[in-house]
């Protein structure tokens, strides 16, 4: 019994010494925010701008039909290549013909009664000639005279009233020889049949106000194609006309297309997207021009471009997550060298709102490490890219700055002491 005892007393000092061991280290140990950090480094840096779209011709036309009719021709296919000028499709002409045949046989009418009309002209021109020299001679009366003259002014406005009637008919003849001529329809330029609408036989109809009309066919010259991209409106102002891209096409996979941007939209994009979404108005549209594309690339294809807007050679430059926001000192505060405490009495007035152009805004910067403590800094940023972020002032090659975890580092405050732990920075062994 005494030896159980024993052996119970025992343990009980040796857990005792123990616990004190333990307290004893755990005082030993640096007290503050666990913490990784990096140097400041000189890097390359290349700001992108990374967009999503689709692929279509630089140019392309539209083919709608000018005139009402049923289709009886159709000689062309999807994807078949067509030269300038070559048919296309035939509209239903007969009624357009036979418009043509009226217009002409009216016209050829209208042009014999003009004959008829100027040879009344020319034969009353000469009775008025005999008539005045009758009446010069006394041989006529004045009213004979004056009978003849009037026979005269008739014949010449029937003859006027001809010509006008035969000017009109030949613009009839030229509007129903228009419309029998637009029932062809012929390629507009070389290129591809990059869509067709329509199948032989179907009645095509002519857009009206509210009616777009039958669109028949796409002709694209695809020889020149253009990434038609969808940018975020925040993106857009560093872009600019001849900046350099690179264009990934989602059917040519682990294949890269150079391109440059040759136009950027100046309004937003509305109704549907290129994408086929809706579009939500805050995306703007961007052409990049490819310099080189596969072959059997089609209108359509989705695409991923990335466009470079700068770049800048050993850049001072810090990890992107190494950036905190921090909200200024707010105005009146004692930090900000408010009048408080001075002891003299402040007038009494109704707070007035502040203008928008006053109200302070987060400051941007990172925490280095001195003597064990977090100090933030304000730092001026240029060039970003894809991991890191040009540091334009604020900051010297070789400063140790907090870049995580993401928790410690949005909480950290000011002057907090820190421990700084790399042991499971990335790369790092163990």
């Amino acid at each position: 019994m005494k030896t159980r005892t024993k052996v119970i007393l025992a343990a009980v000092v040796v857990v005792g010494l123990g616990g004190i061991t333990a307290a004893s280290l755990k005082s030993r140990q640096p007290h503050g925010v666990r913490v990784r950090t990096a140097k400041v480094e000189r890097k390359d840096l290349t700001s992108l701008i990374t967009a999503n779209g689709t692929i279509q011709a630089k140019t392309k036309v539209d083919l709608s039909a000018n005139i009402m009719g049923q289709i009886n021709s159709l000689l062309v296919e999807e994807g078949q290549q067509v030269k300038q000028g070559d048919l296309l499709l035939v509209i239903d002409p007969v009624r357009y013909a036979a418009a043509v045949e009226g217009s002409r046989s009216n016209l050829q009418a209208l042009e014999a009664e003009l004959t008829r009309s100027r040879e009344a002209t020319a034969q009353a021109k000469r009775d008025l000639d005999r008539v005045h020299s009758q009446f010069k001679e006394g041989i006529i009366s004045e009213a004979e005279y004056d009978r003849s003259r009037s026979l005269h002014d008739q014949a010449i406005a029937s003859a006027q009233r001809a010509e006008r009637q035969v000017a009109q008919a030949r613009a009839d003849l030229a509007a129903t020889s228009d419309s029998l001529h637009k029932t062809e329809i012929r390629a507009p330029m070389d290129g591809t049949v990059t869509r067709r609408n329509v199948e032989q036989g179907e009645v095509v109809v002519t857009g009206t106000m509210n009616n777009a009309g039958t669109q028949l066919m796409t002709i694209s010259d695809m020889s020149t194609v253009e990434a038609v991209l969808e940018v975020d409106q925040t993106d857009v102002p560093q872009l600019k006309i001849g900046q350099p891209a690179q264009v990934v096409i989602d059917a040519f996979p682990g294949e890269t297309f150079p391109g440059v941007v040759a136009e950027i939209g100046s309004s937003p994009i509305r109704g549907t997207s290129q994408l086929g979404g809706a579009a939500t108005g805050t995306d703007y549209e961007v052409k990049v021009t490819l310099t080189k594309h596969p072959e059997g690339v089609r209108p359509g294809l989705t695409v991923t471009a990335d466009i470079t807007t700068d770049t800048r050679s050993a850049a001072l430059a810090v990890p992107i997550g190494a950036l905190v926001l921090r909200q200024p000192e707010p105005v009146g505060s004692p930090a900000a060298g408010s009048p408080a405490g001075s002891g003299e009495p402040e007038a009494a007035s109704t707070p007035k709102p502040e203008p928008v152009s006053a109200r302070a805004r987060d400051i941007e910067g990172v925490y280095v490490v001195e003597a064990g403590k977090a100090v933030f800094k304000p730092a001026k940023t240029g060039v970003k890219g894809e991991m890191d972020i040009e540091v334009l002032d604020g900051l010297a090659e070789g400063d140790e700055i907090v870049v995580g975890p993401f928790r410690a580092l949005r909480e950290l405050k000011p002057g907090a002491d820190i421990v700084v732990d790399n042991s499971n920075k990335p790369g790092s062994q163990g």
